[in-house]
């Protein structure tokens, strides 16, 4: 990933977090989900509870998938400033992160970049790239490029938002996050992802994400912020950081206006 280059750490109003949003939906009515309170409360019951049956509780469902679009849409801007190379041309991309249900458990889609690819190869991360002149729009360019690397349809999914603008590494990329929703369940297995691009594809539930001992702050390179790294399936084998990590936390994870980084002096 390399220095993302900040002048200042925080969160926009969006903090509240997809999935704890989701998380506390299956517990109580959807309409009662604004009371920081009871999602802090809820996470805090779940942290002490191990069992399947947490997993469980954990569910999309079609008022859930409301209330997220209807975040994304409301939310402000982002405190986040980042600076991008005025120097040089700054380009335009968009990747797409796909919310989904494996085997019955609400989770999120990852890719594992192809061995063969110039740039991050054998990484994960999510389905996306540059905008193309054919592209209508910057959303047109993430549902495009996720049917290209693992051949799920614009028909099959439901764009629920964008979330903040963020830097590549080396700041010449715009990169728009956007929010979407498989509408049918996927089975890894049948996955038709493209070998060129495409190394494997996996899933990662809803409750490991939530799990904060399968995340940790890492300090990169010489930088003075500690950047998130989520772990994934023993059988997978591999991390997840960079502007994957950074778009996964910014998106999900953070709550009650905490900063998902710490700067390190």
């Amino acid at each position: 990933m390399g220095v993302v280059h900040m002048y200042s750490v925080g969160c926009n109003g969006f903090g509240l977090s997809l999935l704890a949003i989701v998380k506390t939906l299956s517990q109580e009515q959807w309409y009662k989900m604004e009371r920081i309170n009871e999602i802090r409360s809820f996470n805090e019951s779940n942290e002490k509870n191990d069992g399947d049956d947490v997993g469980n509780t954990i569910d999309f469902t079609p008022e859930s998938i409301e209330l997220i679009r209807n975040r994304l849409q409301s939310s402000g801007k982002s405190n986040y400033k980042f600076t991008f190379d005025t120097t040089k041309k700054i380009e335009e991309a968009a990747v797409l992160m796909p919310l989904c249900i494996v085997n019955g458990k609400p989770s999120v889609l990852f890719t594992i970049r192809s061995l063969n690819l110039k740039t991050h190869t054998g990484e994960v991360s999510f389905p996306g790239g540059k905008k193309e002149s054919t592209d209508s729009s910057l959303e047109s360019t993430a549902l495009r490029e996720t049917c290209e690397e693992i051949g799920i349809p614009t028909s099959q999914i439901d764009v629920l938002g964008t979330d903040s603008t963020l830097p590549n590494k080396d700041r010449t990329i715009k990169v728009h996050p956007f929010i979407g929703f498989i509408k049918h369940p996927i089975d890894i297995k049948k996955v038709n992802f493209n070998k060129d691009e495409v190394y494997g594809v996996f899933s990662v539930t809803l409750k490991d994400l939530l799990n904060k001992d399968k995340r940790r702050l890492e300090r990169f390179r010489d930088s003075k912020i500690k950047y998130p790294v989520f772990a994934t399936p023993k059988e997978i084998g591999l991390e997840i950081w960079g502007l994957t990590a950074f778009i996964l936390e910014s998106a999900c994870i953070t709550q009650d206006n905490e900063s998902p980084f710490e700067i390190v002096c």
